[in-house]
Order: structure tokens, then C-alpha cells, then sequence
């Protein structure tokens, strides 16, 4: 009855009853912690781990790509807006040689130039040049320039230099010291990024700096001596350059990309001037310059040379340009009269040196070919014409060529009889010259045996 007691009591009492689940849930915990140590490890699926771990690499690379593209769109380049009021750029552009493609936009009621060019929409325009921009590749630059906005001489771009503009839609290239060439307007038209590609390819053609070969007088007088902004020639014993001079010239070109360059091989041409002998094999650089002398009347053009015969290395060759021709005053100029002349060296075999093949002319290979068609033609014809004579012949019976074949043998024998007024041989028929032998002809040999005579044989 006393522990029926003491259970209704403690049933009763909350505490009691929270600390007896609190106890039943450490032995359950307790249980369950046994249990798990002797349970076995499960194995570890490497398959399933290897492919998350692709599949989180795969992902965050690819959101790292397009977050790193469109960072790098702000390092990209793109367009230039051109003042027309900036004369020092506009100068730039038009006269220092570097190669631009200028886009003419239009100007805009407030005053600002709208950044597309004339009979564009907006977006196209800009997604365009953005793109010609990116795939020049620093071939070129691409800027935006009011076209219609006079120069500092009074006349806009157009007038300027007579550009003659057909549509709305007008870009033009310039470069290497020549004037503006206007570009074709349907290029404009796509802006997919391949057309925009062969777009720039084909304005970087344009803009590539060119050497030329001077191979004649009229060349080096034209294109070379005439000249405004100057010519230099490059004086080589060679077809080309190696590649190291050649590497040092593209860097020369293009801290001077409005001279015109040309190479002259003095192995197979000489020009009538005096050059002294190249140091150390190194090429050697000509710079010739067409400069105005006097005003009005008495004004004149003088030409002028200067040489380079020092080591062929960029920096000294641009030093040396810069000097001529910027400080002219500074430079060792020598007077050019008259203007040097270019002849073709013209070189005379030995008579061993039969090895190679004789170069002829085209002038003789065409003669010497025309003269074998006609004597081809003339054994054609003969040959013809013994063939129509052999079939226009009758053939002969077996009778007649009997008789014809009898007839031969007759004449022949009455040929070769003897004539009466000819001599006879006797010889000749097998009869003895001589009958009568002289005794003395005949020797007797006696060895006490037999008797042998023996007389001379018959001639």
C-alpha cells in the first residue's frame, strides 16, 4: 500500500515525470550510439562524386567566361567621336600617313554629332563600328567625324578632296600619305561579325604599307623623284632582304609611312650616282626630296639626295630621317642634277660556262617556233605530192616489166663491151705475157738426188 502510495506521488509531480523521459532518452541515445559503432562504413560511390565535381567545375567556368567577356567589353576598342574643332587631330588623321577609316555622321539641332553615320538607324550604326573597331585589331582606327563641317581652309572634306558622294550612307580610308578613297556602302549594310571580318581584312590590304622593285629610269623619275613628301631607296646586292633588314625596314616604314620605299638590286641594275661601298655588307639607304626653290616667276624645283651607309638598324635609319626631314637645315644634303638614271647590267658568258641554257628573248623563241611550222609545213606538202605523183603512175604488167628488166641487161652489156680503138690486156684474159722464158730465168737445184727446175710464176 506504501509504494502504490509513493507511485501516485510521484505521478503527481511534473518534475518527476520530465526527469524520467529525460532518462529514457539517454538510454535510447546510448543505444543507438552502441548501435552505429558496430555497424560496417558504406562503401564510397567515386563514380557519383567525380561527376558532381565535373559538373561544378563545368558551370562555375562557364559563369566565369561570361562574367570575364563582359568585363573585358570595357577594355575593347571601339569608335572615336572626332571634333571638327580639334584641327590638330583632323590634321592628324588626313596628313600624317596612320590608317583611319572615318565615318561622316550627321550634326545633331543641338550641336552635338549623332553617333551614327548619315542614313543609318542608331543601333545598327553603333553595333557596326563597334565591330569594325574590335576586328581591326589595331590595324586601323575607326573614328566619326562631321564631314560636312569646314576645315580650317574654308572648304569641308568633300570639296577638299573632290570626293564625290553618291547616298547617304559615306565612310573613306586614308592612309600612307594619300588622299581619302571612299569605301562602297553596301559594305555597311550587315553587321554579322564574319562580314564585319572581311571588311576589316580588306581595308587592312588597303592600309598595308608596299615596297616596290626600281627597275627603270622613268619609274625612279615618276614615282620616286616627284614625289612631295619624299623616296628612299634601299641599295642591296639582292633579290630581297634578309630577314633581319627586313624586320628593321617594316619598323622604319612606320615611323615614316608617308615616304615611298623602293629596293634597288645592284647586282642586276646600276644607277648613275655616286655611292660609296656598303660597311659590312649592311644595306644602304637613299633619300632623295623634291624641294621648292625662289617665288613667283623665278620659283623652281630642286632635287636633292642624302645617304645612309651606317649600320642598318632602325633607330639610327629613323634618326637619320628625322634629321633630313624635319631639320633640313641639320641634314647633309647634296644637290641631284641631273636626275641619276637606271641602266641593266648586262653580263657576257665565258666560253666554258657552257653548262647552263642560253636565255633568249621571247622575240626569238617566237621566231625560231614560227620558222619550224614552216618547214613542218613545206615536208607535209612534198610529201603529199610524191604520193599523188606514185598514184597517178600506171602499174606495169608482169610482161612489160620482163622487157623493161631485159632491155636494162642488153644496155648494160653493150656498156661494158670492149671498143674497137681500146687496147686489150692479155691479162685480163688469162694469157701468158711472155712464152719464151730466158734460160737464165730457170734455176737448177741439184742435191744429188733428183732434178727440180723451177721457173718464175706468171705475172
Amino acid at each position: 500500500g506504501r509504494s502504490s502510495a509513493r507511485q501516485r506521488k510521484k505521478s503527481q509531480n511534473p518534475a518527476g515525470i520530465a526527469d524520467a523521459f529525460a532518462q529514457q532518452e539517454r538510454v535510447a541515445r546510448a543505444r543507438r550510439a552502441a548501435e552505429r559503432a558496430n555497424e560496417k562504413p558504406e562503401p564510397i560511390n567515386w563514380t557519383s562524386l567525380i561527376l558532381l565535381t565535373f559538373l561544378l567545375i563545368g558551370g562555375g567556368g562557364t559563369l566565369a567566361m561570361k562574367a570575364f567577356s563582359g568585363f573585358s567589353r570595357f577594355f575593347e576598342a571601339t569608335y572615336e567621336v572626332i571634333d571638327y574643332r580639334d584641327t590638330n587631330l583632323v590634321k592628324d588623321i588626313l596628313f600624317s600617313g596612320e590608317p583611319w577609316v572615318v565615318f561622316c555622321g550627321r550634326k545633331m539641332r543641338d550641336g552635338r554629332l549623332n553617333n551614327t553615320f548619315q542614313g543609318r538607324s542608331s543601333l545598327s550604326g553603333v553595333q557596326f563600328m563597334d565591330k569594325l573597331a574590335v576586328q581591326a585589331k589595331g590595324r586601323f582606327r575607326v573614328g566619326l567625324l562631321d564631314c560636312n563641317s569646314p576645315l580650317p581652309s574654308g572648304k569641308n572634306i568633300y570639296e577638299r578632296f573632290k570626293l564625290k558622294v553618291s547616298g547617304s550612307q559615306v565612310a573613306f580610308w586614308v592612309a600612307n600619305g594619300g588622299n581619302p578613297r571612299l569605301l562602297n556602302s553596301n559594305d555597311f549594310r550587315s553587321t554579322v561579325d564574319y562580314h564585319v571580318a572581311q571588311v576589316a581584312t580588306r581595308i587592312a590590304s588597303y592600309t598595308k604599307l608596299q615596297t616596290e622593285h626600281l627597275t627603270s629610269t622613268k619609274q625612279l623619275t615618276k614615282k620616286c623623284a616627284n614625289n612631295k613628301k619624299g623616296c628612299v631607296i634601299i641599295v642591296h646586292k639582292a633579290q630581297k632582304l634578309p630577314t633581319n633588314a627586313q624586320n628593321e625596314l617594316d619598323k622604319i616604314m612606320k615611323k615614316h609611312r608617308t615616304l615611298r620605299y623602293f629596293h634597288l638590286d645592284i647586282s642586276k641594275r646600276q644607277i648613275s650616282l655616286t655611292i660609296p661601298p656598303a660597311m659590312m655588307g649592311y644595306p644602304q639607304l637613299l633619300l632623295i626630296r623634291k624641294t621648292s626653290q625662289g617665288e613667283g616667276i623665278d620659283r623652281y624645283w630642286e632635287y636633292k639626295y642624302s645617304i645612309f651607309d651606317d649600320e642598318f638598324e632602325s633607330k639610327e635609319v629613323v634618326r637619320f630621317l628625322d634629321t633630313n626631314l624635319k631639320r633640313p637645315e641639320e641634314g647633309n644634303w647634296n644637290a641631284l642634277e641631273p636626275l641619276p638614271r637606271i641602266s641593266k647590267i648586262i653580263t657576257t658568258s665565258s666560253p666554258n660556262q657552257g653548262k647552263g641554257r642560253k636565255k633568249t628573248s621571247t622575240k626569238t623563241r617566237k621566231s625560231s617556233t614560227a620558222s619550224k611550222k614552216q618547214q613542218q609545213q613545206q615536208q607535209q606538202q612534198q610529201q603529199k605530192q610524191q604520193q599523188n605523183k606514185k598514184e597517178e603512175q600506171p602499174q606495169e604488167s608482169d610482161e612489160e616489166m620482163y622487157k623493161r628488166k631485159r632491155r636494162q641487161m642488153d644496155e648494160d652489156i653493150l656498156e661494158n663491151a670492149p671498143q674497137a680503138t681500146d687496147d686489150l690486156d692479155d691479162s685480163e684474159y688469162g694469157e701468158d705475157e711472155d712464152e719464151d722464158e730466158d734460160e737464165s730465168d730457170i734455176i737448177d737445184l741439184d742435191d744429188g738426188e733428183d732434178v727440180v727446175d723451177i721457173a718464175p710464176d706468171d705475172e
